[in-house]
């Protein structure tokens, strides 16, 4: 088949109503800002890994001012579950901080400058949003935890019933074998729980999207990549067991803000299109 000698036909960047075409937002440099994808990518499953590597990376390249944001967030969580009263109120702003360390972590990976204050800066920008969106990930905690007391309770009664009317030695061997059956069924009902929120703060600060629609889209993109997210949950534990260990805990203080940081680096693989794990 030949192609045409004609020279092409020119296109108009303007739109019908003669308003300049949206073009996407560009950096600093002028090269084009991560876009957001209409669907989740279905990443490799090494790339769980990656999402560590890319966090150690970025986490290094500032590490001083990583550990600083880790350190003060450390302690806000230590003291806001000590004080009473306090501890209450400060779970509903757990997410606000989450949100602050993504805009953090967007910030330094597009070359801009990562500042101490990234840790508050959702406060000013989506504080409603976020504290919305944990109070609905705590409406579905309760929603899978009560049920799940009330049928442990009713079961637990109907056992010490029969205990008290029989003397088989298996009673507690039921008992024991129920409990673990519920705290399984627990398990599997918290992990798409767990989904729902894990790329929300960063689609909520990044994209401005409404909670509900960024939890759905959470979800979306995690029951799309289950390889790369078993591959990060099976390696990230063992590294900061290890870390640990060798570091007489002293680590921790380098492994929570990288931990924080994997928020971003995995939200950008399977939610952008520019994913840091083809660099």
């Amino acid at each position: 088949m030949s192609l045409s000698s004609s020279s092409p036909q020119n296109i108009s960047l303007q739109k019908p109503s003669n308003l300049p075409p949206e073009l996407p937002p560009i950096d600093d440099y002028g090269q084009p800002l991560p876009q957001l994808l209409i669907e989740p990518r279905a990443c490799q499953a090494g790339w769980g890994l990656s999402w560590l590597m890319k966090a150690y990376l970025l986490f290094k390249d500032q590490f001083l001012l990583w550990i600083g944001i880790g350190l003060v967030y450390f302690i806000l969580l230590i003291l806001g579950s000590i004080i009473p009263f306090v501890s209450f109120f400060f779970s509903f702003i757990t997410f606000v901080f989450i949100g602050g360390i993504v805009m953090g972590a967007h910030a330094q990976a597009i070359g801009r400058e990562l500042r101490f204050d990234h840790l508050f800066a959702a406060f000013s920008t989506h504080l409603l949003p976020l504290v919305i969106l944990f109070m609905l990930y705590l409406v579905a905690i309760f929603a899978v935890i009560i049920p799940l007391g009330v049928i442990s309770a009713i079961f637990i009664g109907l056992i010490g019933g029969f205990s008290d009317i029989s003397s088989n030695g298996d009673i507690g061997g039921g008992l024991a074998i129920v409990l673990l059956l519920i705290f399984l069924i627990a398990v599997l009902a918290i992990i798409p729980i767990v989904m729902t929120i894990w790329f929300a703060p960063a689609l909520v600060v990044l994209h401005d999207i409404e909670p509900v629609k960024a939890m759905k889209m959470s979800l979306r993109g995690c029951m799309k990549n289950i390889a790369p997210f078993v591959i990060f949950g099976l390696i990230g534990p063992i590294v900061m067991i290890v870390v640990a260990v060798f570091t007489l805990g002293l680590g921790l203080f380098a492994l929570l803000p990288i931990g924080m940081i994997t928020y971003y680096t995995s939200y950008r693989d399977v939610w952008t299109d520019q994913p840091l794990s083809v660099e």
